[in-house]
């Protein structure tokens, strides 16, 4: 099979690619920068230099093209990220794609989208039917591409899949805001931080995209995407210091409290900072408050998607890989990327 990959060097993509890479697909790549992928090209993967916002790259990108794994994004948590640059990339720029996968005759296209569309819900185990109710930027904008998708399902086979919190070796998000952004020693938690947050590991993202590629019935489906456990804010956070060998001493906030605080202290970083990223801001605390956690028995029934890494192996692996890094040089800065 030919299959095209979005964002084939971000986290996802690029262990998306590789898998298959090992299935034996033909596998074309869609990066910005070649450089940047070249051990793809050297396990066998055909690079194509292109953007999501210049629709003329993409037609030689789709060509022959028997699936689209759309991995490709701009990747913001809630205080980060300008909402033009977003909206261009992951609504524009999935829209430039779907075109040019119509005028192709491309089979399949399957699209990692977000549980973050469906917004602050204060229920558990959310399923796939609810209401899509997003907020914030990065949110919308997944909501929007999942509604440009559907637009298309009378050209093409088309599969969402909404992972929750990535996390694994190359992250650049989720974990350098646990080394960078918490305080040494102490950790004030919102409302104790017993309020679930689902995490999942990214080749298990990758396993979930693969499945939702070859499975016939998925075709016209959503389908959540977690490891399969429920862990609290305290527990990851716990797990995090006890890997790291950081002592964190916790202590519960009222969210009030926490609210009043985050808005002064935002205000006062950027005051002081202009164009920096506070420590805590309103909104992370806000979505800290909500449970997140997400029903992923559709995906297991239908496509038989099973989590490989619990969230202590994977865990292991990413601070491992995290301290490696930074100890031998490498950036390691809280950054914006295109996944």
């Amino acid at each position: 099979m030919n299959v095209l990959v979005t964002g084939a060097t971000g986290l996802v993509g690029s262990h998306l690619t590789t898998m298959l890479l090992d299935r034996g697909d033909g596998v074309r790549a869609l990066v910005r920068d070649p450089e940047r992928a070249r051990s793809l090209a050297d396990r066998g993967a055909h690079l194509v230099s292109g953007d999501l916002r210049r629709p003329e790259r993409l037609p030689d990108a789709v060509q022959g093209i028997d699936t689209v794994y759309h991995c490709a994004a701009q990747v913001a948590l809630p205080y980060e990220g300008d909402r033009t640059k977003i909206l261009q990339i992951n609504v524009e720029g999935t829209a430039n794609v779907l075109d040019a996968c119509a005028k192709a005759g491309v089979r399949r296209f399957v699209m990692a989208s977000s549980v973050a569309v469906y917004g602050e819900t204060t229920e558990e185990n959310v399923r796939e039917d609810h209401p899509l109710q997003p907020s914030g930027a990065y949110a919308e904008s997944k909501a929007l591409a999942e509604r440009v998708v559907g637009n298309y399902a009378g050209d093409f086979e088309t599969v969402i899949v909404r992972p929750c919190v990535i996390y694994g070796p190359g992250d650049r998000n989720f974990l350098p805001m646990f080394f960078e952004k918490l305080p040494n020693g102490f950790l004030p938690l919102v409302s104790g931080g017993q309020q679930p947050l689902d995490m999942v590991y990214t080749s298990d993202v990758a396993q979930a995209l693969m499945l939702a590629g070859i499975t016939d019935d998925a075709a016209g489906e959503a389908y959540n995407v977690t490891d399969g456990q429920r862990h609290t804010v305290r527990e990851l956070f716990e797990l995090f210091g006890e890997l790291s060998q950081r002592e964190l001493r916790t202590v519960s906030v009222p969210y009030p409290l926490a609210y009043g605080f985050a808005s002064l202290a935002s205000a006062w970083q950027r005051f002081r900072h202009p164009g920096g990223q506070p420590l805590v801001t309103p909104e992370s605390v806000r979505v800290l408050t909500y449970p997140h956690h997400y029903d992923i028995s559709k995906i297991c029934d239908e496509l038989g998607f099973r989590p490989q890494v619990p969230i202590e192996d994977g865990m292991r692996r990413t601070v491992d890989w995290y301290l490696e890094h930074t100890q031998n040089g490498g950036s390691h800065g809280f950054e914006h990327h295109v996944r």
